[in-house]
């Protein structure tokens, strides 16, 4: 009996390491989904600048000046689309795209060679971002998250009869929010989420926001 025993003990235990490797790939595999977002938001500026691009600011007597955002960029609105990877189902790492419309003022004028112009002043941006959830966003129906991200890209003043002027510029920002699953199962699932962010830094005159939008997001293997 007791070599019955130990027999299938060491039978079990001969399984359970065969096993063992498989079963954590298949866990890791599983802990592990691919990420697509499009998302909108509104966003309220913030900052001091004195360079419209790289137009500087200048009162009506030529002399230069520095301007808070609220006295020379209304609020707008940014679209983005992005891919990525949610990792052991608390890490998002995700990369894409990212538009934004610069709503200057009115009374902020451009003129070229002393000739008043009109003009559009966008941002086109590489986004990384990096964000963790509190929950395990595949088992719970909703989850907060924290992060931090970073933008890359070129700051367009399109003045019209004119040639465009584009600067690369860079930015960072501190992502909040919170994802409410609304539909899910064995492929995936979908979330809508609260989608934020605050510019901590922009680089050269850079417009600075504090975004607050929605985000669709699908979860796939």
């Amino acid at each position: 009996m007791r070599r019955i025993v130990l027999l299938l003990f060491v039978i079990t235990a001969i399984l359970a390491v065969s096993h063992g490797p498989a079963q954590a790939r298949i866990s890791k595999v599983a802990r592990k989904y691919n990420v697509f977002q499009i998302y909108g938001t509104y966003a309220t500026p913030h900052g001091s600048y004195d360079q419209l691009g790289s137009v500087p600011l200048t009162s009506y007597m030529g002399a230069l000046r520095q301007l808070d955002a609220d006295l020379f960029l209304n609020g707008t609105y940014s679209l983005g689309v992005d891919y990525g990877t949610l990792y052991n189902r608390h890490i998002l790492a995700t990369i894409g795209f990212h538009f934004t419309e610069h709503n200057v003022q009115d009374h902020i004028e451009l003129r070229v060679d002393g000739v008043l112009v009109r003009y559009n002043y966008y941002q086109y941006d590489i986004e990384f971002n990096m964000n963790y959830y509190m929950l395990d966003l595949a088992n719970s129906f909703w989850s907060p998250y924290l992060g931090a991200g970073v933008q890359a890209g070129l700051t367009s003043l399109s003045v019209k009869r004119f040639d465009n002027e584009s600067d690369i510029k860079f930015a960072a920002s501190v992502n909040f929010g919170a994802d409410l699953k609304i539909f899910g199962n064995k492929k995936g699932f979908v979330t809508l989420a609260s989608m934020n962010n605050y510019n901590l830094f922009g680089s050269d005159n850079r417009p600075q926001y504090l975004n607050i939008g929605m985000a669709l997001r699908y979860f796939f293997r």
